[in-house]
């Protein structure tokens, strides 16, 4: 009984968002701001006197102290010190946009409603960045709490209409052909079918970080439990994350070019990284995930969800100033006095300086890379529930984009509320973060599995069922899908509203699929499987919905599950965009009856 309270225990603490309050070292400033209701006048003036009174965020600080040289033999918890004050640096920005909002709504009657929205959305995204990722403690029925809301999380039953859609002749329903207006979430795309989904995020060009040699920038601080920091390549920030490597690249390029804001994010076979301790010392530096377990109030242990990497094993080769080269593992044997000690990259002294002098630049293992976005500014987070946000077409319509793509990881850690930089009005925007965890497994008992072609299912969809006069009718439903937390805008969608999304998802062609697999790093294989279960998903999906008419099915005929597929026979997986022949990566896997084998 115990391993099952404790397996639910860490599920439920891998997907809550958590709505315990949280230890914090918020300034009295800022909680007082978070709790004033911008709505009364009063509240407006207290709003922008307060925030005008508070200690501004020195410019370049943070970028200062990623370039200071003595970080590289600064103790382990000296580092950790450094760079664990994201909360006060989120606070200022948020304290500042509400100050700024506040005077915009008392100078600005006319723009006072939607000012005062804004200031809203500002403290709800903060209380969100102050609860905790996980819970603090884990209990017998908070345990079950959070498996009951899991298994209950269905989408694509709501009964209302969308709040932001145009009243129409028959306000049950509009067919779900009404676009909502551009909003933070959402702009409408110009055409879909004509977006470069290789290049992607509107590019003219693939950024191909493998051809340039990157310098490193500072580590990943963030709660995320994959490995990875941050490097500069040709003047240029990026996040490298070892993980989800393909399956948020292709998820993101769908989202963006569907009018979502998304950050720009791409496959890296590799990345070339100049020689610096520093990334090897601030490797651990992502904030611990740590949850006591104490059924019956009694503490039975501690439950560490954040891995402690071996930072070697994301190294493919070190290359040396005289073209010597190296695998991770021979690096680690080389570059320490005491290789074999627990950590040996996290004690200045144990490095071998002549070793270091010799180093040029260090060759990752494959990477997902995220253009660190600079012309925007993060001050908390959303959640697809509360201010309305479940009432609105464009995040209700995301369900079923979601669904089809298998993005199951719909938690508020992977959203970010942006303001943008340096603009004359206060301009906010409602980023989907982090893509990743999908084109897999869309539901399991516990935490569904995503970047796995062979658990994506070919279908997800189930049509209506009329079964006449005194007769059940079974509406149209999602099937083999469901978010890994409770989330109110999908679960609200309703059947217009999933028609609104398909009429998006009906304008994307076969070519641009080709191309956002390909771009994503997939190989031959993987590629054209995940090819044939998306056209089958999509295709099934139109039928169910009763749209076969107006949306050409890219399979009118069907497809065969059962195929079979060889690309040292068959031929590459290709496409042609912009007049230029795409390929998918090479592998030694290929597919029998309709699933990955590994030859």
């Amino acid at each position: 009984m115990l391993a099952v309270f404790l397996l639910i225990g860490v599920v439920a603490a891998r997907q809550s968002s958590a709505a315990s309050p949280a230890k914090t070292s918020g300034t009295n400033v800022f909680k007082e701001l978070i709790s004033l209701d911008p709505r009364s006048g009063t509240n407006l003036s207290q709003i922008a006197s307060i925030a005008d009174g508070a200690k501004k965020e020195p410019k370049g600080g943070k970028k200062s102290a990623r370039k200071s040289d003595d970080l590289k033999d600064l103790p382990t918890v000296e580092l950790q010190k450094r760079f664990a004050e994201k909360l006060p640096r989120y606070e200022t920005r948020a304290i500042a946009t509400m100050g700024r909002l506040a005077k915009e709504a008392l100078n600005n009657p006319s723009q006072r409603e939607a000012r005062v929205a804004d200031i809203l959305e500002v403290q709800a995204g903060m209380r969100n960045e102050l609860r905790p990722i996980v819970p603090e403690k884990l209990g017998v029925f908070s345990t079950w709490v959070f498996f009951f809301q899991n298994m209950a999380g269905t989408i694509g039953h709501g009964d209302t209409v969308a709040t932001n859609i145009a009243a129409t002749a028959d306000s049950e329903s509009d067919g779900g052909r009404t676009d909502p207006p551009a909003s933070t979430f959402w702009q409408p795309p110009a055409a879909i079918s004509g977006e470069d989904l290789y290049a992607g995020f509107g590019r003219t060009e693939f950024p191909h970080l493998e051809n340039f040699l990157c310098e490193y920038s500072g580590p990943k601080t963030s709660s995320g439990t994959h490995a990875g920091f941050d490097v500069e390549c040709n003047g240029v920030r990026y996040k490298v994350k070892f993980g989800e490597e393909n399956s948020e690249p292709f998820t993101a390029r769908i989202f963006y070019a569907l009018g979502y804001y998304a950050d720009p994010t791409d496959f890296a076979p590799q990345v070339r990284v100049r020689y610096d301790r520093r990334l090897f010392r601030e490797f651990h530096l992502r904030q611990p995930l740590n949850m006591r377990i104490s059924p019956l109030g009694i503490h039975v242990g501690t439950i560490r969800l954040q891995q402690h990497y071996d930072p070697f094993a994301f190294i493919t080769r070190a290359v040396f100033k005289d073209g010597r080269e190296v695998s991770g593992a021979a690096l680690k044997q080389m570059l320490f006095i005491d290789p074999k000690r627990a950590h040996p990259e996290e004690e200045p002294s144990n490095y071998r300086p002549e070793i270091e002098a010799s180093l040029d630049y260090l060759v990752t293992a494959p990477v997902n890379v995220q253009l660190r976005e600079e012309s925007t500014e993060s001050i908390g987070a959303w959640d697809f529930g509360g201010l309305g946000h479940e009432n609105l077409r464009e995040l209700r319509g995301a369900g079923l984009l979601a669904a089809w793509l298998s993005w199951f990881d719909s938690r508020t850690d992977n959203t970010k509320l942006r303001i943008v930089r340096d603009a004359d009005d206060v301009q906010l925007q409602h980023f989907i973060s982090d893509l990743g965890g999908g084109m897999g497994a869309g539901t399991a008992w516990f935490s569904p599995r995503g970047e796995n072609p062979n658990d994506f299912a070919w279908t997800f969809t189930r049509p209506e069922i009329v079964r006449g006069a005194g007769h059940m009718t079974t509406p149209f439903r999602i099937a083999h899908f469901k978010p890994i937390v409770p989330t109110p805008a999908f679960a609200d969608m309703t059947v217009d509203d999933a028609r609104w999304m398909a009429r998006r998802i009906g304008q994307l062609t076969e070519s641009q699929l080709r191309a956002a697999l390909i771009a994503s790093g997939y190989d031959n294989a993987e590629a054209r499987l995940y090819l044939e279960k998306l056209v089958s998903r999509r295709d099934q999906m139109i039928r169910d919905l009763g749209l076969e008419k107006e949306i050409p099915l890219l399979r009118p005929s069907g497809l065969n599950r059962d195929f079979s597929y060889n690309p040292a026979v068959d031929g590459p997986f290709e496409t042609v965009m912009n007049g230029v022949r795409l390929s998918a990566r090479h592998s030694s896997v290929f597919i029998v009856h309709g699933k990955i084998i590994q030859r």
